[in-house]
């Protein structure tokens, strides 16, 4: 408080010390009237100190009040009162400038981040330890296909599963977590952290959609597409403009040449054709392998009976070396199951997992090939699984398998995984692979 304001305390303070005394010495020798007057006094001198007080406690509050509320209207005159009035006032306004100032900052900074959280595609959720959602970004929403979402609870129509991880997760841990609806296999991988606000424990989960991270994945894949493509032309151009300008050079000079030497270049001229034309071919065969990756016909659906399916598929493997020695396992739920896709282009990624699988069981004493076919009853959706007890999948190339033209077999062309996966996206399915080295890979087709 100002210098003046002190005065009037220290002031009143001494005037009722004095008041105080007198009233006593006056009492002492019994001058009550006098005495009265100096009781009156010190009564005065109270009043006039509670007054000061209540009369700031009262500004005080009434400012603090305002602020509670966060009323910045609230502004005192600085130019009436006395001096020690008129510098309380002008601190009062200088500390509500600053308050409403930094409030304002922490209201854009809130803005601002809200505006990350509403455009990222990271699913971000906050929620207390009795389950309800103190925040929830709309990308969030947008993975989960809800609306609103204010307590945990609501998962349970979302799905089951999804709802038991979240409880169970704990903070720290990373876990994925994948179901069926009207969409079709979503896919999620979700991340959990403690954070305390306020004294109180919440949990901030950070969910992401790992198909797309697939399709990161897979974009990676056609750069390596073109780094494949790129390398096999140039290895087939190069020695095909070699070859041509070193016969046009020996053609083209004019000296004359003995019947030896002519014999010699005719010769020289037609083992240089022949590797011309031998290249030109397998660039050819290589070229066409790309234009069949790349122009998968729109498939002509059909219900087809699967179990009648499958089992020309069957006869069409048995040609192969070792299909005798393997024992095929047929599983179909239900029986009469039927699909609706084209027979022949399905058939095409069907056949060619079959033949992988049986082939992949060469020389194994028990091969086991085994084809599970079931629907699921509320999305209507197929689910075929093909899997074999054959030496599997090295997890170091299990990601690559799908990308065009890589192959781990001498004979191959490493494009038949990547049209199987093309089929199943023009049936607006998808194809999937598991494998567990030395007993069980499978692979999983769902439209």
């Amino acid at each position: 408080m100002t210098r003046l304001y002190s005065l009037h305390i220290l002031l009143s303070l001494l005037l009722l010390i004095l008041f105080s005394l007198t009233g006593y010495h006056l009492f002492q020798i019994k001058e009550y009237l006098l005495t009265g007057l100096s009781v009156l006094g010190i009564f005065t001198c109270i009043a006039f100190i509670f007054w000061r007080i209540h009369s700031v406690n009262r500004k005080l509050g009434y400012f603090f009040n305002a602020l509670k509320n966060k009323d910045y209207t609230i502004r005192f005159i600085e130019n009436e009162g006395s001096s020690s009035e008129r510098f309380l006032y002008k601190m009062l306004n200088q500390t509500k400038t600053i308050i409403q100032n930094t409030q304002l900052e922490i209201q854009q900074n809130e803005k601002y981040y809200e505006l990350i959280l509403s455009n990222i595609h990271t699913g971000i959720i906050t929620l207390n330890s009795k389950g309800f959602i103190v925040q929830s970004n709309p990308f969030a929403l947008k993975l989960l296909n809800l609306e609103i979402l204010t307590h945990l609870n609501q998962l349970r129509k979302v799905s089951t599963q999804l709802l038991t991880t979240i409880q169970e997760i704990r903070s720290g841990e990373t876990r994925r977590v994948s179901y069926t609806n009207e969409r079709g296999t979503i896919q999620l991988l979700i991340n959990a952290n403690e954070i305390k606000l306020k004294g109180e424990n919440y949990i901030l989960l950070v969910i992401n959609d790992i198909e797309n991270e697939l399709d990161e994945k897979e974009i990676d894949s056609w750069i390596r597409l073109i780094r494949i493509l790129s390398h096999e032309i140039m290895n087939s151009i190069a020695p095909i403009t070699s070859l041509s300008d070193t016969l046009y050079n020996m053609h083209k000079t004019s000296s004359s040449l003995t019947p030896e030497e002519q014999e010699q270049r005719k010769q020289n001229t037609l083992n240089g054709l022949q590797v011309i034309s031998e290249t030109g071919k397998s660039l050819m065969s290589f070229v066409e392998s790309y234009r069949k990756f790349t122009r998968i016909p729109e498939p002509v659906k059909e219900s087809v009976d699967f179990n009648e399916f499958i089992h020309r598929m069957v006869i069409l493997c048995s040609t192969e070396p070792n299909f005798n020695r393997i024992t095929i396992d047929i599983r179909i739920h239900p029986h009469s199951l039927k699909i609706y896709a084209d027979p022949n282009l399905f058939g095409q990624v069907v056949l060619n997992l079959m033949k992988n699988a049986i082939q992949a069981m060469q020389g194994q004493p028990q091969g086991n090939l085994s084809i599970l076919a079931t629907t699921d009853p509320l999305t209507n959706r197929v689910q075929v699984k093909i899997s074999d007890n054959g030496p599997g999948i090295p997890a170091e190339i299990i990601n690559e398998i799908f990308v065009p033209f890589f192959t781990t077999k001498n004979e191959g062309s490493g494009i038949g995984l990547s049209i199987a996966r093309q089929i199943m996206r023009a049936h607006n399915g998808n194809i999937k692979v598991s494998s567990v080295p030395h007993q069980e890979t499978t692979f999983t087709l769902s439209f």
